[in-house]
């Protein structure tokens, strides 16, 4: 990534003083990140790519193409199912050919393709499921349908490095939801949408939607209201974080730990709500604010038994993260290790890990183990 910024502010002819005034940053620091000798979060990426007119991704970059067959294939279908959702606009018009039956079960089989972390499985099957679901004469059953399917379309072309396509996916969710008129259903597509603006360093427009989509659903005693609204402040508090916002980011956490204590672990819509989740994005808030032994603390009291992988690898990703940050080389790479067993896909696309690994290196660190993953993850060790 140094190597991007370096070419992003060479091409305006901008000396480094002058750039790093741009982002608020001292000259030393910027001096460090473009060599590569000091880590950026993802709140400082925001800010550089600010600072040199250019998109988040233009920075952080495609995602690379490591050693693994099925990180190819995703990749591959991630442009197949970019197709498809361009060529099946809402407007299709329903045909025959599959029964609501089938749908169901094929819709079911995705979403646990997507909680194992199998993203090229996801890929697959949605070249085929996305038509079939447009396609379905059963109008309401189809859009009830759609809100999952393209949640878990976003979430699998996010998380192999295709935030445009995530883009068009969580607009068809939110599409599907509103006209739905569920504001449960908004509230999840809300959460989507705002995922994708985040991810891309939007951090108030991404909380916008979920302010709106929060005060749409106060008062509702629908099912799973309590869980939607929960999960909106979290993303909230994420947003905020970005947004340099900490004193209403901990009130936001706080009140999705009160909705977490009164709910309960719960399932529904794929989102592990309850009080673990509630502790895992903490400790996500705590590493992006500086507190890596602040988060190994909260990471302590946290059981991830029973979790689905993504949100597993989510864990052991920050575990690895707070480890490094804390000096702790040989544990950093235990937690890398563990990440990758759980989703190997998603570790090896991972912008965090591929940093945390990095920054190891730049350390000195040389296991065997550290090698392997490096050779896997297409990362120069030497």
């Amino acid at each position: 990534m140094g190597d991007r910024i370096r070419a992003r502010r060479e091409l305006r002819g901008w000396s480094i003083r002058h750039a790093a005034s741009r982002a608020g940053i001292s000259h030393t620091s910027w001096s460090r990140i473009e060599r590569g000798q000091q880590r950026t979060d993802r709140y400082m990426v925001v800010d550089l790519a600010a600072a040199l007119e250019c998109s988040v991704f233009d920075l952080t970059g495609q995602a690379y193409t490591p050693a693994d067959r099925q990180l190819d294939a995703a990749r591959i279908d991630a442009e197949r199912v970019w197709r498809i959702m361009m060529d099946t606009p809402m407007t299709t018009p329903p045909g025959a050919g599959v029964t609501v039956e089938q749908i169901r079960r094929e819709t079911t089989l995705v979403r646990d393709l997507y909680g194992r972390c199998d993203y090229a499985g996801v890929l697959r099957r949605l070249v085929d499921l996305v038509p079939a679901l447009h396609g379905l004469t059963d109008r309401r059953t189809a859009l009830v349908e759609m809100v999952p399917v393209y949640g878990v379309a976003m979430g699998s072309l996010l998380n192999v490095g295709y935030p445009a396509h995530a883009w068009l996916a969580a607009e068809r969710c939110a599409e599907a939801a509103w006209l739905l008129d569920d504001p449960v259903a908004a509230g999840v597509a809300a959460a989507n949408r705002a995922r994708v603006s985040a991810y891309s360093g939007a951090y108030g427009p991404a909380r916008a939607l979920c302010d709106a989509a929060g005060a749409d659903l106060q008062g509702s005693g629908a099912d799973s209201t309590l869980e939607v609204l929960g999960f909106l402040h979290l993303a909230r508090a994420h947003h905020l974080a970005g947004l340099r916002d900490h004193a209403r980011a901990e009130d936001h956490l706080a009140e999705a730990a009160r909705i977490a204590a009164h709910t309960g672990e719960t399932t529904g819509w794929d989102l592990a709500w309850g009080p673990r989740n509630v502790a895992l994005w903490r400790m996500a808030y705590q590493l992006d604010t500086g507190r890596p032994e602040a988060a190994m603390g909260t990471a302590a009291g946290v059981d991830v038994t029973g979790l689905p992988a993504v949100r597993q690898v989510y864990f052991w990703l920050d575990m690895s993260r707070a480890a490094e940050g804390t000096g702790r080389d040989r544990d950093a790479v235990r937690m890398l290790l563990a990440a990758e067993r759980v989703g190997p896909q998603h570790t090896r696309s991972s912008t965090s890990a591929r940093e945390t690994v990095r920054s190891l290196l730049r350390r000195g660190a040389t296991s065997s183990e550290l090698r392997g993953l490096c050779e896997r993850m297409s990362i120069t060790s030497g």
